[in-house]
């Protein structure tokens, strides 16, 4: 799997997963078993990847997002269940 990206500012990165199995998924919604699939996508800020996550689970409700900071803890999990509070 890649590697966290490196951050700065207010920048956010965000995780696909399986929402079933919890299986971390690349770009293509593919399960990541490779180092070279990219599993991350970086956003200038939280309320750009939350716009972005919505976008995914409301056309793919099997996958949950996760949000992340520098800090390699997730901010925000959004689920086809969370989805309506963000």
């Amino acid at each position: 799997m890649e590697k966290f990206p490196e951050l700065k500012n207010e920048q956010v990165a965000l995780l696909r997963a399986d929402i079933n199995t919890g299986i971390i998924l690349d770009k293509d919604y593919v399960y990541a078993t490779t180092i070279n699939q990219e599993v991350y996508t970086v956003f200038d800020n939280v309320k750009s990847a939350i716009k972005f996550a919505k976008s995914i689970i409301s056309e793919r409700n099997d996958v949950e997002c996760g949000i992340y900071g520098n800090d390699l803890v997730a901010l925000l999990i959004l689920t086809r269940d969370n989805i309506g509070s963000y």
